[in-house]
């Protein structure tokens, strides 16, 4: 399972990480699958927001493997922050600045990409997150789209961390609070 979880994330931060091109694009379109929440746990979306959320960054130097945890960020990171039939996502942290953002002059299409970033600072910024099965692998389930995930939407994470080395942490959620 760690070697699952490993290699999805490294998955997730390549596809982050690819350089950025300025060409106009739309925010990836949602799923329309008729039970897109089939695979997913019971009560995975929260009615409340949890206490105790952290910000990716302040928090990533002190995870390790097995914490649970509280983190609060932005979906984004590259171009489709989410992976196409599983259920993972970048999670970015909320003090990192999009594209354009506070800059009227910057007519970016893409400003969940943070491609106006360096690497290494959008690395330190963000974590992949990932609903996983029993049986311990990324459920098959799109979740772009789902009861208000979407590239930029604000969410707070609560989980346990499946790996963590100081750059790359993934976290396997339990549940999920979406505020815009």
């Amino acid at each position: 399972m760690f070697k699952l979880a490993t290699t999805s994330a490294a998955l997730v931060l390549v596809a982050a990480m690819s350089a950025c091109e300025r060409k106009p694009a739309a925010a990836p379109a949602p799923t329309t699958a008729a039970a897109p929440s089939a695979g997913l746990p019971t009560g995975l979306f929260l009615a409340a927001a949890p206490e105790g959320a952290r910000e990716v960054a302040a928090a990533k130097p002190t995870l390790k493997s097995g914490d649970t945890v509280v983190l609060v960020g932005r979906i984004g990171g590259s171009e489709e922050p989410f992976v196409k039939d599983r259920a993972m996502f970048t999670l970015v942290d909320r003090g990192l600045k999009t594209c354009g953002e506070g800059d009227p002059d910057d007519s970016c299409e893409t400003p969940w990409d943070y491609c106006c970033e360096p690497r290494a600072t959008l690395t330190a910024n963000s974590a992949t997150v990932q609903v996983l099965t029993p049986e311990g692998a990324p459920a098959k389930v799109d979740l772009n789209g789902l009861k208000g995930l979407k590239p930029l939407a604000m969410v707070t994470v609560v989980g346990t961390v499946a790996s963590a080395d100081g750059q790359n942490v993934v976290v396997n959620a339990s549940g999920f609070y979406v505020t815009q």
